[in-house]
């Protein structure tokens, strides 16, 4: 799993880029900076006398998520599966928190962040963000590190300042010498430039610039190399500028990105092109949020995100495979969204003891299929 800091959560939580009131994600945002010195420090967080704080501004949080419930881009095939989850795991956090079982409290609390992030970056890049004033309100001095710092940027849109950020963070392991988590900030570059800005030229200098560093561990000059094949075969594609504008070039674009790397599999390098796919049909799916093609594309933003989750990337993928089924039954991709969900859920839960699937989830496999089932008529 990526590493996840709490100030990324804070970041994260203002960062759920919908057209519902700015106001809200303002007080989302204001709630979670109040929270800063709490989630930063563990003893804080579990400490009694600070618990009426702690529980008010979680409290706030749902309060400021739950106003935006009536916002219709909420229900957008696009964002209803994140914005669901976000509010069960402020719900849970509120609950765990009220019982005694603050690290679990703070476990949800974290893990908000990786789904208000995948959700923020799937906006088309010259739609504005719902954070306002954001180059004013991120305090530099809450962030314990230049990663977080960047993490904040990438939140608000503010592309450019982001990806120098990320560059001085590698720039900072390499001059300590340090090289733990050094291929995040590099995962946050390719993700600015694949997913959300599409400029493979521009990665692709950056990723040809630190590949010669000496003090560079092996196995990410690897990764580095492998990126940069995959950046070749999508170096002057016009979609990348023009987007995906009709059902027709969405098929052909599954026809000729998508599927050929679920025949080859998974080999190395691939993230690119699922950042690009996820990117691309994500924009797809906001610009035409009735379109038919929906229920095709959750399940290929489903196939696609769940093995960039596994690559330390974001991804939100069984969020989508689930709305595939649970939005459309009768459709016969439904059948496959069902069995991509089931394999992510086996390999969620299998380790070296064996498979072991929680009650809770088998039951709702069963009740997936059971709806699948009376629908195939």
């Amino acid at each position: 799993m990526l590493k996840i800091s709490t100030v990324f959560s804070l970041m994260a939580f203002s960062g759920l880029v919908i057209a519902g009131p700015i106001l809200q994600m303002n007080r989302a945002f204001m709630a979670m900076t109040d929270l800063v010195p709490y989630l930063s420090d563990h003893e804080k967080f579990i400490e009694k006398k600070n618990a009426p704080e702690i529980e008010k501004k979680i409290a706030e949080l749902q309060s400021a998520f739950k106003d935006v419930k009536h916002d219709p881009l909420i229900k957008n095939d696009l964002f209803a599966p994140s914005y669901l989850l976000i509010n069960e795991n402020i719900i849970e956090s509120q609950k765990a928190f009220k019982s005694g079982n603050k690290d679990y409290a703070q476990w949800r609390l974290k893990e908000i962040s990786t789904h208000c992030l995948d959700c923020h970056t799937r906006l088309p890049v010259n739609h504005a963000s719902s954070f306002q004033n954001g180059e004013l309100t991120i305090d530099e001095q809450k962030f314990d590190s230049t990663y977080n710092l960047g993490i904040a940027q990438l939140i608000v849109r503010r592309y450019p300042d982001a990806k120098t950020t990320f560059t001085r963070d590698i720039d900072e392991h390499l001059i300590k010498n340090q090289m733990n988590d050094i291929i995040l900030p590099f995962k946050q570059l390719l993700l600015i430039d694949t997913k959300v800005l599409k400029n493979p030229k521009s990665i692709k200098n950056i990723l040809t610039e630190y590949r010669t560093k000496k003090n560079l561990p092996e196995e990410l000059k690897t990764s580095l190399v492998s990126w940069l094949k995959r950046l070749d075969h999508w170096q002057n594609k016009t979609v990348l500028e023009k987007g995906l504008n009709s059902e027709k070039e969405v098929d052909n674009f599954i026809s000729k990105e998508m599927i050929p790397i679920q025949k080859r599999g998974f080999n190395n390098g691939e993230d690119v092109d699922l950042l690009f796919a996820s990117g691309l049909l994500s924009n797809y799916m906001f610009l035409n949020p009735d379109s038919k093609k929906n229920p095709e594309i959750s399940y290929w933003l489903g196939w696609a995100e769940k093995r960039l989750k596994r690559e330390n990337f974001f991804g939100s993928g069984d969020l989508f495979l689930k709305q595939c089924i649970k939005n459309y039954p009768k459709d016969p991709i439904s059948k496959k969204c069902l069995e991509e969900y089931k394999e992510s859920v086996e390999f969620d839960f299998s380790g070296s003891a064996g498979t072991n699937i929680p009650n809770d989830v088998q039951k709702e496999l069963r009740e997936l299929e059971l709806l699948i089932k009376k629908n195939d008529k």
